[in-house]
């Protein structure tokens, strides 16, 4: 028996299938990193404050992230602008790169700070599709969302042009 050529539309429709399917597998690829990304233990954060002509002050983070299986690595971040909190917007970025996998947990319950009316830390973004740490937030608000996630943030220095803090990880390895 001959196979019929398909239609334009018929054409149309299974490029649009394979589209989605294609879209799906990427999002579901997202998840899954975030979910598998490896225990952090500790990250030791230093920002240093760089004068820009047009920007004032912007901040360059350099982080030594220690994990629970006993590796490291280090993460660089830097932002300009303004009009918004650019310390909290690198945390964000160092979080966001290796803490990912805490916001797919149970948060713990917390008591201070600023909670948004469904109980998560406000700078915690916890949507159906995305799951994040906001920037901009001001770094008050990292306290508390360290707090939520089973760690605490400590700020260990501070100077004109530089910051320090150190996150550590309160929960016993899974491994």
């Amino acid at each position: 028996m001959k196979k019929l050529p398909l239609t334009p539309d018929q054409k149309l429709a299974n490029k649009l299938a394979r589209q989605e399917a294609k879209k799906v597998a990427k999002e579901l690829a997202r998840i899954e990193a975030e979910r598998g990304q490896l225990e952090v233990k500790s990250i030791s954060i230093s920002i240093e404050w760089k004068k820009s002509r047009m920007w004032g002050h912007n901040p360059h983070l350099d982080a030594d992230i220690t994990f629970k299986d006993g590796t490291c690595t280090n993460f660089r971040a830097t932002c300009s602008g303004c009009g918004y909190d650019k310390e909290s917007t690198v945390i964000a970025d160092v979080f966001n790169a290796f803490l990912k996998y805490k916001l797919y947990r149970p948060l713990v319950p917390v008591t201070t700070g600023t909670i948004k009316d469904n109980g998560i830390p406000y700078g915690i973004t916890i949507d159906p599709d995305w799951k994040y740490y906001d920037g901009g937030i001001g770094m008050n608000c990292y306290y508390t969302i360290s707090e939520a996630i089973g760690g605490k943030l400590i700020r260990n220095a501070s100077g004109k042009s530089y910051d320090a803090y150190t996150y550590t990880d309160n929960e016993i390895s899974s491994n």
